[in-house]
């Protein structure tokens, strides 16, 4: 058995313990590791040491417990194996830089920052390469032309859909040149988990200035962006930027600058049916 797929065994027994008292140790029991071993090996294949992948599950799951449902916070707490209100409380802000109370006030989720249960095909992705390594990169306002509309969820069909679009809006525009440079960017504006978010595709441009064009003109703020690689076809991006939000962001100790996901695509127009496309993604950050 290999050591991702002994891994999984250990991240399916912790979901099956969520609300019950476990160790460590009885996890490195359950996939017939030495505790040392177990450790070692999960930390590298998972990206996070054992433990704080149980308390960011308990935690995410909680999270959900407060919104979706009637219970108190302390029954929550307690259902998720915290000893006291007060530990609750504490873990519960470093994660979600909100207090229990403010999070079920406020009563939406952001699955963006909520740590799903890991599937085999995420733990096959973060670990295909050195991909996912991040570059930081200072970057100039620009602009971007292209056509945008509203989701309520993440749809890679419709979003090739909107692709198709641009480039039948792009022919008929004989006095733009070949663009370098395409971009596919996710926008979420306040309230949008109520109202969805919006998603462009679009093309680089000098000059917002552009004559008579039917496109969406906008621009794109300076500052430092985080630069992740996706390899793999459209439909597993969201691997990537489950990796992104919930291992290196918080990991890296940094917060976003503004609720942008920008990913270019180079000189080619964007094929979202290949195995093997390439594209980068970048993540704004204070």
């Amino acid at each position: 058995m290999s050591q991702l797929t002994s891994m999984y065994q250990a991240v399916e027994f912790i979901e099956v313990n969520l609300r019950q008292p476990v160790a460590v140790t009885d996890i490195a029991r359950a996939v017939s590791y030495s505790l040392y071993h177990f450790c070692r090996v999960f930390n590298q294949v998972v990206r996070h040491s054992p433990y704080d992948y149980l308390m960011r599950r308990r935690l995410s799951e909680s999270a959900r417990d407060l919104v979706e449902t009637n219970k108190t916070i302390t029954e929550i707490a307690f259902d998720y194996q915290f000893n006291s209100l007060e530990t609750y409380s504490r873990a519960f802000k470093r994660m979600f830089e909100l207090q229990p109370n403010q999070w079920k006030k406020q009563g939406q989720i952001d699955e963006r920052f909520l740590m799903s249960p890991l599937t085999l095909a995420y733990l096959k992705h973060i670990n295909q390469g050195d991909s996912l390594k991040p570059v930081l990169a200072q970057k100039k306002a620009f602009y971007v032309a292209g056509v945008m509309t509203l989701f309520k969820e993440d749809d890679p069909e419709e979003m090739a859909k909107l692709w198709e679009f641009l480039g039948q809006a792009l022919a008929g525009l004989a006095n733009l040149t070949t663009p370098q440079r395409y971009y596919g960017i996710g926008w979420y504006p306040e309230g949008w988990l109520n109202h969805g978010f919006f998603y462009m595709a679009g093309i680089e441009i000098e000059s917002p200035d552009i004559d008579e064009t039917p496109l969406v003109i906008k621009k794109i703020p300076s500052g430092q962006y985080a630069r992740f690689i996706h390899q793999g076809p459209a439909g597993n991006r969201n691997l990537t930027l489950a990796y992104i939000y919930h291992t290196w962001l918080p990991k890296s100790g940094r917060r976003l600058a503004c609720n942008l996901e920008i990913e270019t695509y180079g000189p080619g127009f964007p094929r979202f049916d290949q195995s093997k496309s390439e594209r980068k993604i970048y993540i704004p950050l204070l």
